[in-house]
């Protein structure tokens, strides 16, 4: 690996950080941390605030709403300066990006983090996609409860690298089904993966099955499933009916002008984050041609890509490459399961626990966002509330 970012002697590296997610939030706090007083970070976002997004799974089934934190609270806390706006383009050589709006934003260091646009990999049956369109699955809730929908299907389309919503959604609607109508709600998984969760190896996906049994969920694994309409799926040369289908989103790469992409618009990336011949920039998330787009291993990128910088810049750091660890956390009818694996070695290394194996034991593990948003949520629980009157 070679030196990336040359600074200039006795000033901060400006990093300019783009993105308003896991691996942007994740890359300032751990550049503050790393590099204090050597870095200068600036975030560029097209959006105004942070969403949980793992959360959103938990919505339509009462679980409470996805925390939604403001951008411009969280860089005022921090003291890093926002800038509210869309990049549409790099220049590599000048060293710098330019905004939809015109303005022109100067680096030392740049940071691509602004994640994958999600799109529907069917023209039939439901996306699960909270941020785009709500009321859909909604309606398939409203369907079960009313008891026009008995049979409800999950699926997982080609090209999907984390599957666990798909469980979670599974898992949940079974238990909606229970409470509104006992014994007459069937959910069936149709998945290419040869396992569930095969992602966390061999235990984990042990584990799963059982659980998928217990909650008389079924599942079709190592299928390749195509909703034909509304109501049908075909499945392995045959047909397959059910009442609603809902199915995961497929990701697309941001396709940045100025920045290097692979057939799917995702930005390729060294063990460093470095982006592959563009020099001084980084990338991280979902982004990235990392195969496996999830919250935990976006922040594993970032710290990755902030630990580079850091030590170019000066700061008494030893940069690793990634060596990613994957952790998920699971919401069942039994509480949650924390899942991990190491990605050199998963089934050597797959763990399934009813306990905490990470902290703070939130859904995106990450060494600096998980216990800062903790602190924030804590803050604000302790707030007394003024008195109605």
């Amino acid at each position: 690996m070679t030196d990336r970012v040359h600074p200039v002697s006795h000033q901060p590296l400006k990093v300019a950080v783009v993105g308003g997610g896991v691996g942007a939030l994740e890359t300032v706090l751990a550049l503050q941390d790393l590099a204090p007083g050597l870095v200068v970070p600036v975030l560029v976002s097209a959006t105004d605030e942070f969403v949980y997004r793992p959360m959103l799974v938990g919505e339509p089934f009462g679980l409470g709403p996805a925390r939604h934190y403001r951008l411009a609270e969280l860089c005022t806390e921090l003291g890093v300066e926002l800038v509210m706006d869309r990049v549409v383009e790099v220049d590599g050589q000048a060293h710098h990006v330019r905004t939809a709006h015109g303005t022109t934003i100067g680096y030392d260091a740049l940071v691509l983090a602004a994640g994958a646009n999600p799109y529907a990999a069917f023209e039939h049956g439901v996306t699960f996609e909270r941020q785009v369109s709500p009321e859909d699955f909604d309606e398939v809730l409203a369907d079960l409860t009313d008891g026009l929908a008995p049979h409800v299907a999950v699926v997982v389309p080609d090209g999907v690298t984390w599957t666990l919503p798909a469980y979670e959604l599974a898992m949940l609607t079974a238990a909606w089904g229970e409470r509104c109508h006992p014994d007459e709600v069937t959910v069936t998984i149709f998945t290419p993966e040869p396992m569930p969760l095969d992602v966390f190896g061999a235990t984990v996906s042990a584990a799963v099955t059982d659980l998928l049994e217990a909650e008389r969920i079924g599942v079709r694994c190592g299928v390749h499933p195509d909703i034909v309409t509304s109501t049908s799926l075909r499945v392995g040369g045959g047909w397959r009916a059910a009442d609603r289908i809902v199915s995961l989103p497929l990701l697309t790469g941001p396709r940045l002008p100025g920045v290097p992409s692979d057939e799917h618009g995702f930005v390729p990336v060294d063990g460093f984050g470095a982006v592959r011949g563009l020099p001084d920039v980084y990338a991280a998330g979902d982004s990235t041609d990392f195969p496996i787009k999830q919250g935990g291993l976006a922040a594993q990128q970032a710290g990755v890509v902030a630990a580079h910088i850091a030590a170019r810049a000066g700061a008494d750091v030893a940069p690793q490459a990634l060596e990613p660890v994957l952790r998920g956390l699971l919401i069942t009818r039994q509480g949650p399961r924390f899942l991990r694996a190491e990605l050199r070695d998963v089934d050597g290394t797959s763990e399934l626990s009813a306990e905490p194996l990470w902290w703070p034991p939130s859904k995106i593990a990450s060494r600096w966002l998980g216990p800062h948003l903790a602190r924030l949520d804590a803050d604000e629980a302790a707030a007394p509330t003024a008195p109605a009157g």
